[in-house]
């Protein structure tokens, strides 16, 4: 039985509800497994392949009000024209809804955009900004495993943030085409850039670290000074051998060089 399927409307990012990429769906047996079969708003078997027939937020809210016990939830669909990836990490969550050690690295680099419980309470999608070289179907890591799309797919829905995710999605096209590369290569499953125990960061990952918040900061149109303070405390509380303030300093002047090209 899937748990944790929405008692009520979700509340969800105005980023996604402002896209008429919007679904139902229902679990119904397939080929004797369990599927979470999309619909349109008019009852049928929704096409991933085919955007027309996804409709606006408020059109599927409206549908599911009417008739909640015909649908089980919401489901939002990628176009690559939108520029949204999806990260679909199946398993990641023990029993306590902690982080398995196979995953933290990429739900820490991923922190500042949306990530929410899939349905069956083991799983978390994340929403971020960017593009694929092509969808990335189950790839097996750990006990888990990892799917990466923009086109051609669909995420459930279920409204229910992780651990408090910010109602926003932030761009993250470097740290999308990194985690793809990896999952790529042969025998090389796990992201590289695994936090240390207590959130620390490893020496010889602070600089792609700091940059990456940097760059999410500057994105959202943080003056630099705020910046440079944020840097400052990230460096001295949580790098393994925190830099100097003039690397620092650096690093917020390079971001600036490059968000103005």
């Amino acid at each position: 039985m899937i748990g944790n399927v929405p008692a009520a409307i979700p509340n969800i990012p105005d980023d996604l509800a402002e896209l008429d990429r919007w679904g139902l769906w229902r679990l119904e047996r397939v080929g004797g497994r369990d599927a979470k079969v999309p619909y349109s708003v008019g009852g049928h078997r929704a096409s991933t392949a085919d955007p027309a027939a996804w409709v606006s937020w408020e059109e599927v809210v409206r549908v599911f009000v009417a008739a909640p016990n015909r649908y089980t939830g919401f489901g939002f669909l990628f176009v690559k024209e939108d520029g949204l990836v999806g990260i679909d990490l199946d398993d990641v969550l023990d029993g306590s809804e902690r982080v398995k050690d196979w995953g933290r690295g990429v739900v820490e680099r991923f922190g500042d955009t949306y990530m929410e419980v899939s349905p069956s309470g083991t799983g978390l999608k994340i929403w971020a900004r960017g593009a694929l070289p092509g969808n990335l179907p189950s790839v097996k890591v750990a006990d888990g495993a990892i799917e990466l799309y923009d086109r051609l797919r669909y995420f459930t829905v279920t409204g229910r943030a992780f651990r408090k995710a910010p109602l926003e999605v932030e761009h993250h096209e470097q740290d999308i085409l990194a985690l793809h590369e990896r999952l790529s290569s042969n025998g090389r499953k796990v992201w590289p850039l695994q936090p240390l125990d207590g959130g620390r960061i490893p020496h010889g990952q602070q600089h792609s670290t700091l940059v990456s918040i940097a760059g999410t900061l500057r994105a959202r149109r943080v003056c630099d000074e705020a910046i440079l303070a944020c840097l400052l405390a990230v460096n001295s509380h949580q790098c393994e051998r925190p830099g100097t303030v003039e690397a620092i300093s650096r690093i917020v002047r390079n971001t600036r060089a490059w968000a103005s090209r």
